[in-house]
């Protein structure tokens, strides 16, 4: 192996009880061969999100759907999804997805509608509404916002805001 000069070697640095260091060891790889994200974003990142959305869990049944869609798509990659539209409106789905966005904080789309509206209104109500609504297929969306983003060229990069 060759070692490059730019890189610290593990020796080097401070060292505490028993000669562990204490930094982070940079490998002697070239450019970025190797490499990856290490264990602790995965538990930086679990825990962000744990504190984000309250510790928010995911009901069994659809806990149970994703592995099943996982599964399939897994065993058989030729299998195409045509019709997953049935998945959307499912009653458990619904109120699993109204629940991380309450827990994310989320904004009013292009309708207005805030949680508070909806509380007022009725969740289950609402979410059973909605549910048929799909169901139907009369559910019609609001038009997505469109902004625009200056990007340092000078140009602009369009942002959808549903």
């Amino acid at each position: 192996m060759i070692e490059r000069i730019d890189q610290p070697v593990a020796g080097d640095g401070q060292t505490g009880r028993s000669g562990v260091t204490e930094r982070l060891v940079v490998p002697g790889m070239p450019g970025n061969a190797g490499g990856g994200k290490g264990p602790q974003f995965r538990t930086n990142a679990e825990a962000e999100r744990d504190r984000r959305l309250g510790n928010l869990s995911t009901p069994e049944s659809v806990q149970r759907l994703r592995t099943a869609l996982h599964a399939k798509a897994k065993g058989e990659p030729d299998f195409r999804f045509y019709i997953l539209y049935d998945k959307v409106y499912r009653q458990d789905v619904l109120e699993h997805a109204y629940a991380c966005c309450r827990a994310n904080k989320g904004a009013a789309g292009v309708d207005g509608l805030t949680f508070e509206a909806v509380e007022a209104y009725g969740r289950e109500r609402w979410i059973g509404e909605l549910a048929q609504q799909l169901r139907d297929e009369s559910y019609r969306p609001e038009a997505v916002r469109r902004v625009y983003i200056p990007k340092p060229n000078g140009k602009q990069r369009p942002l959808g805001i549903p």
